[in-house]
């Protein structure tokens, strides 16, 4: 057993939905460009660059992820897609870190609302409204865990940070 951390990352701004003809393919802006450029930086200025990043397969957020992945001089094989990502709920987020390798110490989840801010608000013993903006992200931590009996309930602590430099902590 060992302390955990889960990052979950909103992607950036995206085109509006009528922009494309599928919403799986909606690209980010040129603001989305820069949110997530500044959202890497901070992540790298708090000491969170991850082990490994699961990613949505929709272009917005993969790419929002390859941005993160890029400023934390991740690995390609550091960068995993995970087409159960895609708009998922949280119960599909937990599956998935159920099955995580115990050698990995910090995930990073790049992916779609409102599931991620559904799990965020469930960090901790009294659940707390966390609503994600794009490029904003959640991060808690777990002292003496495994990823295959993680439950948000049990967080240590929780940080938040969107791309205005908003914060907010407990522990």
């Amino acid at each position: 057993m060992g302390t955990l951390r889960l990052t979950l990352l909103r992607h950036a701004q995206a085109e509006p939905m009528d922009a494309c003809a599928e919403d799986f393919e909606r690209a980010l802006t040129h603001r989305g460009t820069i949110e997530a450029r500044e959202i890497a930086a901070r992540i790298l200025a708090r000491d969170l660059a991850p082990d490994l990043i699961l990613a949505s397969p929709a272009e917005r957020a993969w790419s929002t992820a390859q941005i993160v992945a890029d400023a934390c001089d991740l690995d390609v094989s550091q960068v995993v897609c995970a087409r159960e990502l895609y708009l998922a709920a949280p119960e599909a987020v937990w599956r998935l870190l159920a099955g995580q390798n115990a050698g990995i110490d910090h995930i990073l989840i790049c992916g779609h609302n409102p599931g991620l801010s559904h799990v965020a608000s469930r960090f901790g013993p009294k659940r707390q409204r966390r609503s994600l903006p794009t490029a904003g992200f959640a991060t808690a931590l777990w002292r003496n865990a495994h990823w295959h009996t993680l439950q948000p309930e049990t967080a240590d602590s929780c940080d938040t940070d969107d791309p205005d430099g908003a914060t907010d902590s407990w522990d």
